[in-house]
């Protein structure tokens, strides 16, 4: 079968992991970079011997391009996605899909205008630990959900915020909600279903940023089970924990480790035991502190296999299963800025 071409907007960390993990993936081919930092973009290309596109317009333009990958400042995702979009190129876009409802919407609707398809990377979806609450709240084993808690204890220190001009800004990172724990935020409503409601409390308590570094927000799901999201990046030094209790009528699991990345507790009415998929990833490493499970090449796969199938679908996110989180995210900042509950 032939391959599914590939090409990077944006040839920073998570521009690079995607390269680095797109070699491996069998029938993708990474082929082309465009980043506004021509040192960075020839630097990526010249390591996969890959196309150093002049600008995004040519990029765009390169009709053999099949899927356009955007890797830029959360804030400008919309934008990037969009144009790729309206240039007849399925997209696959980092997390956060947008900082605004609207804006997802917008991408959504350019990819059925264009006909081509929208995905954002959600790769903790296939975390073995992840994988096997879902089957069991799927198959109603925990029973009826009670309480989901989610907590995000990270460290980001100065030189994370200082290593690029745009992380910790409004307009382009966004903050921590956005830009850590929406992987944290995505997971809990694939899982136990749509949120309400929102109250939320945030505020900036040791970066020196323009967003927030540490927030909580309770929720209330449609099936009446309560949500609560503590996160932060003010650990001391590291990494803390990153975790997700589940508690049902029936049993309770907690997702844990410090990428979600096991099973901390287990205690299901009917289960002495539980079996996990064998994993191959670790975290994503980025030296001075590291992030999400590093599934990309799982994403990248799935991606392949819809681009040369669309009846294939696997694990992938698509714009219209990302925007729920977007919403959620927006309606907390709201809640936080108005202190009061806001109804989603």
């Amino acid at each position: 079968m032939r391959e599914v071409k590939f090409v990077i907007i944006g040839a920073g960390k998570i521009g690079t992991r995607h390269a680095a993990k797109l070699k491996d993936v069998e029938g993708a081919r990474f082929v082309g970079v465009y980043d506004i930092a021509p040192e960075r973009k020839e630097k990526l290309a010249k390591e996969h011997g890959a196309r150093a596109y002049g600008t995004l317009d040519e990029l765009l333009q390169d009709t053999e391009v099949d899927v356009v990958n955007i890797c830029t400042p959360s804030g400008l995702h919309p934008e990037h996605a969009i144009r790729a979009l309206q240039a007849g190129r399925h997209v696959l876009s980092e997390k956060p899909m947008a900082f605004r409802e609207a804006d997802a919407r917008r991408m959504i609707e350019a990819a059925k205008q264009s006909g081509r398809m929208l995905f954002v990377v959600k790769q903790n979806r296939y975390n073995p630990p992840v994988k096997l609450v879902e089957k069991l709240l799927r198959e109603g084993v925990l029973g009826k959900p009670i309480q989901c808690v989610v907590n995000m204890f990270w460290n980001r220190n100065e030189e994370y915020y200082t290593s690029d001009a745009w992380r910790g800004t409004k307009h382009l990172d966004g903050g921590t909600l956005y830009t850590q724990a929406s992987h944290f935020v995505d997971l809990m409503i694939a899982l136990m279903g749509k949120p309400k409601w929102v109250f939320a409390a945030m505020g900036t308590y040791k970066q020196n940023i323009e967003t927030e570094d540490t927030g909580i927000i309770m929720t209330e799901f449609e099936s009446g089970a309560l949500g609560v999201v503590n996160y932060t990046t003010c650990a001391t030094n590291k990494n803390f924990e990153g975790s997700i209790t589940f508690i049902g009528t029936k049993g309770t699991i907690k997702i844990g480790g410090e990428y979600l990345n096991t099973i901390d507790y287990f205690e299901v009415e009917g289960m002495d035991s539980y079996e996990l998929e064998g994993a191959d990833a670790g975290a994503n490493d980025y030296g001075s502190y590291r992030g999400s499970m590093s599934n990309h090449d799982k994403v990248f796969q799935d991606v392949v296999a819809k681009v040369r199938n669309p009846e294939i679908n696997g694990l992938l996110v698509s714009g219209e299963g990302a925007v729920g989180g977007v919403r959620f995210m927006e309606k907390a900042f709201e809640s936080a800025k108005k202190g009061e509950k806001v109804f989603l």
